[in-house]
């Protein structure tokens, strides 16, 4: 993630979790009730979600004054 900026990090965090969260509201709790489209991206989110955590706690390592990734990410 070289050359990204921390603020647009923590924008892409957060709107991929907030994704991840609308997807499953749509299922009310069931996730085998999504269409397959629908599946798809929620894997597709739920792995980006998993790069951009590792990312943000890389940087985070370098630089402990960061936010804690729970208090901003909405997980």
């Amino acid at each position: 993630m070289d050359g990204l900026s921390l603020k647009t990090l923590m924008m892409a965090v957060q709107g991929v979790n907030a994704e991840i969260f609308r997807i499953k509201d749509t299922a009310d709790g069931d996730l085998t009730e999504l269409e397959p489209d629908d599946q798809d991206m929620l894997l597709a989110y739920s792995q980006a979600a998993t790069e951009l955590k590792a990312a943000y706690l890389e940087r985070r390592r370098a630089d402990i004054s960061l936010p804690r990734y729970e208090d901003f990410a909405g997980a």
